[in-house]
């Protein structure tokens, strides 16, 4: 059996309170870290209240066959922060499930999703999500680019989700900036308009920011962190804006 288990936007106690016991009763209990950080601290409370302990591994198991070999042999449990069906990869997991004759169950919490909306901007209005991985020196892809481009041309607001490792190996939103700019160069557009852009840190947390990416802030903004795109503004999006430094 298959569990897949939302944690909420910032702290591992934002996670529904039912999940307790469903923990409780689980083999083997996985956290995943993709764009998101977590409460270390309430990690270690967690695993003492549940009497089991939680082993945190990135996208790369949770895409792996070896999810679904363990969900066939024992009860398996996967935080997710967030949503557990706001990413496409996990939605997957349950089409193979269903094929496999795995049986799934799945306990649905607060996402960036929904929370971009404290910005002022209609949810109605975005389009597609992307998400900008860290850089490598063999490692440049520019196919979310492709996304927020989709996305004004529809005039449609992005949500861009900034990779998350550690908190001192994240993909910072003055960099993200940094990126785009120069995507835009060599594309010969300047599609984005940049007075506009809002970068938000720790959604969800007690210092949660919400800042323009002009604001000297977003040099100190600490993960996890993603960028806000606006498209075309409707009159309550402009002055919701004009609030925001």
């Amino acid at each position: 059996m298959l569990y897949l288990i939302g944690t909420g936007l910032y702290y591992l106690n934002d996670l529904p309170l039912r999940a307790i016991d469903e923990l409780k009763d689980c083999d083997e209990i996985l956290l995943e870290r993709y764009t998101n950080l977590n409460d270390i601290e309430f990690l270690e409370k967690l695993e003492k209240d549940i009497g089991k302990k939680i082993e945190i591994v990135g996208r790369e198991v949770v895409e792996s066959d070896s999810i679904l070999e363990k969900a066939t042999k024992e009860k398996l449990a996967v935080l997710i922060p967030g949503d557990p069906l706001a990413a496409t990869t996990h939605f997957s997991l349950i089409q193979e499930c269903k094929n496999r004759g795995i049986t799934t169950k799945i306990l649905h919490s607060s996402s960036i999703f929904s929370a971009v909306g404290e910005i002022g901007l209609s949810l109605y209005k975005f389009g597609g999500t992307t998400s900008i991985p860290l850089y490598s020196e063999h490692f440049h892809p520019e196919s979310f680019f492709e996304v927020i481009e989709k996305n004004i041309e529809c005039g449609y607001h992005s949500l861009v989700l900034l990779e998350v490792r550690s908190k001192d190996e994240f993909v910072e939103p003055y960099k993200a900036v940094e990126i785009l700019k120069e995507i835009e160069r060599k594309k010969g557009m300047k599609i984005i308009e940049w007075e506009n852009v809002i970068a938000i840190s720790k959604m969800g947390s007690d210092s949660q920011k919400i800042v323009k990416v002009g604001n000297a802030e977003v040099k100190t903004l600490k993960p996890p962190c993603s960028l806000i795109i606006p498209s075309k503004l409707n009159e309550n999006e402009k002055e919701a804006l004009k609030l925001i430094n």
